[in-house]
Formats: C-alpha cells, sequence, structure tokens
C-alpha cells in the first residue's frame, strides 16, 4: 500500500525549494532521478499554480512510497544495501568479497546496487531526502564532507574506528576526517606521478632510467628535453587547483588551515610554490603551455612525443603501455619539504538512516581488510588502502611499485564542503599568474579571501 505521512510532507514542504521526481527501475535504488525545480514553495494568489506545486511534490512522494525498502529476503537475511560505482571487472571482484563476508555473517546479506558515478551525489542527495538511502554506499572523496557536516553520515569513532585507522594510508583517510572525527573508510586511492619519455631523454643525453629528484634538478633536465627547433617541450602542465596540489605540497603549503577557519593560499609557502610552477612557463621556458585553452594537452602531448615529462595518475599505465611510446615512471620531484602527492579515489560511508550501522560497518572493514584489499588489487592492478596490504602484494608492473611508493607520502586534500567552488575561485586567480596579468602575491590574497567568504564562513 502507497501512503504519504503528513508529517513528512509537512517537513518537506517547510525545508526544501526542490521537488524530486523519482523513478525506481532497481528494488533498492533509484539509479535514475529527474529534478522539477521549484522556485518558491509559497501560497499564492494563483491556487492553481500552488496545488500544481503541491501535487507535483506528492507525486514524489507516492513514487517512492511505492517503492519501500525491502530489508529481508525470502529465507529471513537481513539486507544491507550498498550503492557503488564500480566498473564491471571491480564488480566481480566486490561480489566475491561480498560472497567470504555472507559465509561469516550469515543472518545477512549485503545487496550491491550499481549506479553511474557521474551524478552520483545528486543522487544520493534526493535518496536521503525522501528517507530512502542506502545503508552504505561507495563516495568521491571531495563528497564526504558535505555529507558529514550536513549530519547524514554514522561517525565511525562510535564503532571503533579509532583502533584500527592507522592500518591506511594517511592521505587517503585524511580525506574522511572532518570536524576531528572519521566518517569514512578509504576503498579506492589514486594520486599523480613523473612520467617520462626515455626516448627523448636519451636523445638529451640523460639517463633514461633515472628521474629528476628535485625540482632545481627537474629544472635542468627539462632545459636539456626543451627544443624549440623540433617543438619538444621538457614539461607539460595542467592549471586547477587539483594538479596543482604536488607543487604545495612539496613546497609545504597548505591551502587550507589545520583548523578548516581559514584559507592558507598566501602563505609564503604558496607564493613560492605557485611562482615555481609559473616559472617553468615564463622563466625557464621549459613548459609547453599545454594549461592554456586550445593547447594539446599534457597526455596527448605526451602520446606524441612532443611533451619529455607529465603528471599524470596510475589510470593511463595501460593506455601508455599498448602505445609505442617508451615510458617510464618516477616519484614528484623533492621540494622543501620532500616529495609528495595530491590524492583522488572515493571513500565508503554509513548513512545515519541505516537500521544497521554496527553490520555495515563490519562488512566495510572487512571489504577494506588486509586481505580482501590484497585480493581487489592483484585482480585490479590497483594501488592497495590498507598498509597491511603492501606486505601482501607484489606487482609486475613496476610502475605500479613506483606509485605505491609514492602514495606513502602523499598529503591529504583541502577539505571544505564545496570543492567544486574551492576550484572556480582559485583556478583563474593561478591562471592569471601564468598569464602575468598577476604576481601570485595578488591573486593568492584575493583568492584566500574569496575562500573565506564564499566557502568557509557559508553554511554547509
Amino acid at each position: 500500500m502507497c501512503r504519504v505521512e503528513p508529517d513528512a510532507l509537512r517537513s518537506y514542504l517547510l525545508k526544501n525549494r526542490t521537488a524530486f521526481l523519482c523513478f525506481s527501475n532497481r528494488e533498492l535504488a533509484f539509479p535514475s532521478v529527474a529534478f522539477l525545480k521549484v522556485e518558491e514553495i509559497v501560497i499564492k494568489r494563483d491556487k492553481f499554480s500552488f496545488v500544481l506545486v503541491v501535487l507535483q511534490i506528492l507525486g514524489a512522494f507516492f513514487l517512492v512510497g511505492c517503492n519501500d525498502r525491502i530489508d529481508k529476503t525470502p529465507d529471513g537475511k537481513t539486507i544491507l544495501a550498498f550503492w557503488h560505482s564500480y566498473n564491471d571487472e571491480e564488480e566481480v571482484v566486490l561480489r566475491e568479497i561480498i560472497s567470504e563476508w555472507e559465509k561469516k555473517n550469515q543472518g545477512f546479506t549485503v545487496s550491491a546496487i550499481r549506479i553511474p558515478f557521474s551524478g552520483h551525489e545528486s543522487k544520493i542527495r534526493t535518496a536521503l531526502t525522501v528517507e530512502r538511502g542506502p545503508d552504505m554506499a561507495r563516495v568521491d572523496w571531495a563528497f564526504v564532507c558535505e555529507l558529514a557536516r550536513k549530519h547524514a553520515l554514522v561517525d565511525l569513532g562510535t564503532l571503533g574506528f579509532d583502533s584500527i585507522k592507522d592500518q591506511y594510508l594517511k592521505a587517503p583517510l585524511g580525506t574522511t576526517f572532518i570536524d576531528g572525527k572519521y566518517w569514512g573508510i578509504p576503498d579506492q586511492t589514486t594520486g599523480l606521478g613523473l612520467f617520462y619519455n626515455k626516448k627523448l631523454f636519451r636523445d638529451a643525453g640523460l639517463d633514461p632510467e633515472r628521474t629528476p629528484k628535485t625540482w632545481d634538478e627537474f629544472v635542468e633536465f627539462a632545459k636539456k628535453l626543451t627544443n624549440s627547433e623540433k617543438g619538444t617541450f621538457g614539461f607539460a602542465m595542467e592549471n586547477t587547483l587539483w594538479w596543482t596540489l604536488p607543487f604545495f605540497n612539496t613546497f609545504g603549503a597548505k591551502v587550507i588551515s589545520e583548523d578548516g577557519k581559514s584559507c592558507s593560499l598566501n602563505s609564503p609557502e604558496a607564493i613560492k610554490a605557485m611562482e615555481f610552477k609559473a616559472g617553468l612557463f615564463k622563466a625557464h621556458k621549459v613548459e609547453a603551455g599545454a594549461w592554456r585553452a586550445g593547447s594539446v594537452n599534457p597526455e596527448t602531448g605526451f602520446l606524441n612525443g612532443r611533451y619529455a615529462m607529465i603528471l599524470m595518475g596510475p589510470w593511463n599505465l595501460a593506455k601508455y603501455a599498448s602505445s609505442p611510446i617508451e615510458f617510464g615512471v618516477g616519484l614528484i620531484p623533492e621540494g622543501p619539504s620532500g616529495t609528495s602527492t595530491n590524492v583522488g579515489g572515493t571513500d565508503v560511508v554509513i548513512f545515519n538512516s541505516s537500521k544497521y550501522p554496527k553490520e555495515s560497518y563490519n562488512f566495510l572493514t572487512f571489504f577494506t581488510s588486509p586481505e580482501s584489499q590484497a585480493k581487489w588489487c592483484k585482480k585490479l592492478n590497483q594501488i592497495p588502502v590498507n598498509l597491511k596490504t603492501y606486505d601482501l602484494v607484489s606487482f609486475e608492473n613496476k610502475h605500479l611499485l613506483v606509485f605505491m611508493e609514492q602514495m606513502k607520502h602523499a598529503l591529504p586534500n583541502p577539505i571544505v564542503t564545496k570543492s567544486n567552488i574551492l576550484e572556480k575561485i582559485v583556478n583563474p586567480e593561478m591562471e592569471a599568474v601564468l598569464t602575468g596579468q598577476k604576481s601570485a602575491e595578488d591573486a593568492f590574497r584575493l583568492a584566500a579571501r574569496k575562500v573565506e567568504e564564499t566557502i568557509l564562513k557559508s553554511k554547509p
């Protein structure tokens, strides 16, 4: 029977300006969602308009009510709903791990439901709004902060996570540490390394088996690799905040202060990092300007032999291995604070609405345990998130071993509720530095003020 609870409707009318119309095509999820934007829910003189709005909202609750979640299997097992966005190969391994967990937990079964990674945030927001969310989900690392500050997640410290947190790589784990608490567990991680063209190294008289250790040496290498007549450059780079974090990290710069209350982009360390990055293009003239609109991007230019060195992640290892290019991978050069990288990847979280937080936690810690991670990483050639797994796996791909070492030196990304807005504020200011329109000091002073006013002082 489908019904609409009066209190739920009243709360929805008072608190939300967006009505959701959900169409379910799976047993436990809402994989496709259409949005009906309602600019204001007010009683107008035009009673017909108001009635239409109410009917739209009633329709949303009606459709969701018809899809009441099934909590038990026919044989009496309790269902834990896990929304994920793994690909076909990953899903096969996921189901193997689920089967192993279910053998040890006879009264429960995990219903793994795939949703597209693109747009997963809106689908989860919708499900939580109408109180039909899963017990747990895999989410982008940047989404955890929003969910935590909107009180949608379980604090894992209440379930004993502090006793095992040191098992996980520090930087990926840092993406779940918000306001002094852990709200998730990293399940997949990635970062950047220094890819280089071995042929171009040989042609320039450089050792093709050795990458530059420091940024100063990097500049020396890049100058030898740059040939204006041949149209080749020693380096090519992106210019978004995420791709710039390795520069900040190696110079000891923070984007957001430790307490999360201020933006540190106007610090001497951040300014020096940006000046060095800009100098690769403006002063040393070893960077190709690949960050400019219409230019050959780093990935393409590296493949066609125009760019000798780029920062890139392990997701392209297979692609480059199948190309004619002879390449190698090294650690990102050291700055005043050593080598480092940024962090990409996903985390798994438990929602406050779950009736089974302890059992969900039991599954997620099993899923990310050393043994499960070993199975996952061996079969999928991925970087472990559990440090204890490092002793359990060995890879034939030597480049992947470099990334495993690089991730030990990774630092957490800036933790803010609105990471997309952070990028929109900072990226144009960095471009103004690269084009010579502003000094790094002026650009970052303005960026820091905008970040504090727009993000840090605003409500989640």
